[in-house]
């Protein structure tokens, strides 16, 4: 029993050795890792940088569009708010009757209307 006892310790003190060896060993595979990790994170943080800045500028650009498109509105909010605030009822009247031929494709009793053929795509 003693033997094998022995054996038992003497076995232990060997892989006590080779566990003690093997940081620094692990630490020489460990430092490899950093070193090929440090590279692969400068370049993620990189490319994650670009994708941000596109991101941003695609987002300014949107919103330049939409504060032309703000300016454009305001502008129509205060041609309609002058029309409506003017006592002169014909200017009202001829306001109507302009956005009813423009946008509604009507015409007064006594118009004569000319439709351009060319706007329509025939079935030929």
């Amino acid at each position: 029993m003693q033997n094998s006892l022995g054996g038992r310790i003497a076995l232990l003190k060997k892989i006590e050795s080779l566990l003690r060896k093997l940081p620094s060993k692990r630490g020489g595979v460990l430092s490899l890792a950093v070193l090929a990790a440090v590279p692969l994170f400068v370049l993620w943080a990189g490319f994650r940088t670009l994708n941000g800045r596109q991101a941003a500028a695609k987002v300014d650009a949107q919103n330049a569009q939409l504060r032309q498109q703000i300016e454009q509105l305001e502008a129509q909010n205060e041609a309609y708010l002058a029309v409506l605030q003017n006592d002169d009822p014909e200017v009202f009247r001829d306001y109507v009757i302009r956005v009813a031929r423009e946008q509604l494709g009507l015409s007064l009793p006594g118009d004569q209307v000319f439709i351009d053929r060319s706007l329509f795509k025939s079935g030929q």
